[in-house]
């Protein structure tokens, strides 16, 4: 399911941005940023890092799902699905010799106005597992303290700080067997974007 997310992610990244910009040209990559990785960066690259995999507790419920056959002929009660949160630190990469900071900041800028504007993610973008996400829960923004330790996580990669963007993408996990069949909902549930400079 993750790496569904993850292609997803990038899908949507690339079919959203403005043709002819620096996303549309980057590359996305999906890899821990550490010196090594980035020594292999040989363009410009926004990279999407998954730090953090939890449990939405505010979203727990007890409340079973029913869920019918196509042809409504059958029916079955399925326990909710675990709502689980994919917290990823997107940065970017630039290998220009002159203002790369400047380049990066523009594919950021880039990047960001894409994700905002696709606060559900649009079906034409969701891979594999995603297309059959449950009903999304509503679009909240910039979730408060979730970036207040990433100094500690730029200093363990031994690099500089830098600005990022923390998207969090909130997934249902089904936990009974789902039929084949059976009228799902789609897309994901929850999406929080967060701008973070990382160097202040």
């Amino acid at each position: 399911m993750i790496r569904d997310l993850d292609d997803t992610i990038a899908a949507m990244l690339k079919n959203r941005a403005p043709a002819g910009s620096a996303l549309a040209g980057a590359a996305i990559t999906f890899d821990l940023p550490d010196t090594k990785w980035r020594n292999k960066v040989n363009k410009l690259t926004v990279n999407c890092y998954l730090y953090d995999i939890r449990e939405n507790t505010e979203l727990r419920t007890e409340e079973p799902v029913l869920r019918r056959s196509a042809d409504l002929t059958r029916a079955v009660r399925l326990r909710p699905p675990v709502r689980i949160d994919c917290a990823y630190s997107i940065t970017a990469w630039s290998v220009a010799n002159t203002d790369p900071v400047l380049e990066e900041h523009r594919v950021l800028s880039q990047a960001l106005l894409v994700l905002l504007r696709n606060r559900r993610i649009l079906a034409a973008d969701l891979k594999g597992s995603m297309v059959n996400q449950p009903v999304p829960y509503p679009t909240v923004i910039a979730a408060p303290d979730s970036t207040k330790n990433n100094p500690d996580f730029w200093k363990a990669l031994d690099q500089e700080l830098r600005p990022a963007l923390n998207y969090v993408v909130t997934l249902g996990m089904w936990l009974d067997p789902v039929p084949p069949d059976a009228a799902l909902g789609r897309v994901v549930d929850r999406v929080v974007v967060e701008t973070a400079n990382k160097a202040e």
